[in-house]
């Protein structure tokens, strides 16, 4: 990150997410020191770190009890550094099961955020076996309260098969992230928005009705993983005209 921010910046980037989930899955040599040196990178290079993504296992309900101890105490500590930057969003998955499971789940990291003006935003997944409609978010968030929310992720809602306007009019103001990414409905591709098939006017249309206000954070690692180093300069001018369509989209 702290090789990777710079070059953002220096390309027009001044709002960015920090993925705690890929620099710390599955093991993690990240410290408070570490961190500093990114709140010092943000502060220097005048960003802000608008959403972090914490670390997940692939199957909390499968670990045993050492396991799943090791797990939350990663997760923790992610949140832990979240706040120490005072990013306003959380991004955290739910577990495998439905909404009592995952309340209880995500309830023992509400004390880390209580009070501190961060928020875990609790994403939609993808497959039928885990949190994916919008009335099981919908449910999981309200009885959590304040301190939580929704992370709408496109991607996921549209290999789900759901009506994505939809779903961000039934979320309104429990809607504070959102995972911006586009693929052909069969697999989490991570594309930019326009190179698979969701309706993005329609998407964006339902973001203006509701007011939304918070970032449209992209997923699309996986855009230019094949791609040479001598392209990684018109790849980010080509996310960053995207991204200015999509908000001339919202109007």
């Amino acid at each position: 990150m702290l090789e990777i921010i710079p070059r953002l910046a220096g390309y027009g980037y001044r709002r960015l997410d920090l993925n705690f989930c890929e620099m710390m899955n599955p093991a993690s040599d990240i410290d408070e020191e570490y961190i500093a040196s990114l709140k010092r990178l943000g502060k220097d290079l005048g960003l802000e770190y608008v959403q972090s993504h914490v670390p997940y296992p692939r199957d909390w309900t499968a670990l045993d009890e050492a396991e799943r101890e090791a797990s939350d105490a990663l997760v923790a500590d992610a949140i832990r550094y979240s706040v120490s930057l005072s990013i306003p969003a959380i991004v955290i998955h739910p577990i495998r099961g439905g909404v009592k499971e995952n309340v209880d789940y995500l309830r023992r990291f509400l004390p880390l955020v209580s009070g501190t003006g961060c928020r875990l935003a609790v994403e939609n997944m993808e497959s039928e076996a885990e949190v994916s409609t919008p009335d099981q978010l919908i449910a999981i968030v309200q009885e959590l309260g304040e301190d939580a929310g929704i992370c709408l992720d496109t991607g996921h809602a549209h290999m789900r098969g759901l009506d994505i306007p939809g779903a961000i009019r039934s979320f309104g103001d429990l809607l504070i992230a959102t995972h911006i990414a586009d693929n052909h409905g069969e697999k989490d591709e991570h594309l930019f928005p326009f190179f698979g098939t969701i309706s993005w006017e329609d998407v964006m249309k339902a973001f203006s009705d509701i007011g939304y206000k918070g970032a449209l954070t992209y997923e699309c690692m996986f855009f230019t993983r094949h791609l040479p180093r001598s392209l990684e300069e018109d790849v980010v001018a080509l996310s960053l005209h995207i991204a200015r369509v999509l908000e001339e989209m919202m109007g």
